[in-house]
């Protein structure tokens, strides 16, 4: 009996909010990292530093916690890609 085949979505297109907010997330990190009229000033100053350096130095546990919570969205399209893949593969062998 011929089983009707089943069209699958990829993981981005069946969790469009999941990996809109981590293009977002990545592309504000990329920016505010990369654009550098933003931080590059003296004032204000922290004891002897200038903005440009404690902005930066802030900004790392910001990237890093941004990449944390990239890895958690990304998980579940993770799991959900590899079993559709284990699945195509599985229909495969049934043909």
């Amino acid at each position: 009996m011929a089983r009707a085949r089943q069209k699958t979505r990829s993981a981005v297109a069946a969790h469009p909010i999941a990996s809109t907010v981590i293009a977002i997330l990545l592309a504000a990190d990329i920016f505010f990292v990369l654009f550098t009229p933003i931080y590059s000033r003296i004032t204000p100053k922290i004891g002897d530093w200038p903005f440009f350096y404690w902005y930066l130095l802030l900004f790392m546990p910001v990237t890093s916690l941004t990449l944390w919570v990239v890895v958690q969205l990304q998980k579940p399209l993770d799991r959900m890609a590899r079993e559709q893949a284990a699945a195509r593969e599985e229909d495969e062998v049934r043909s």
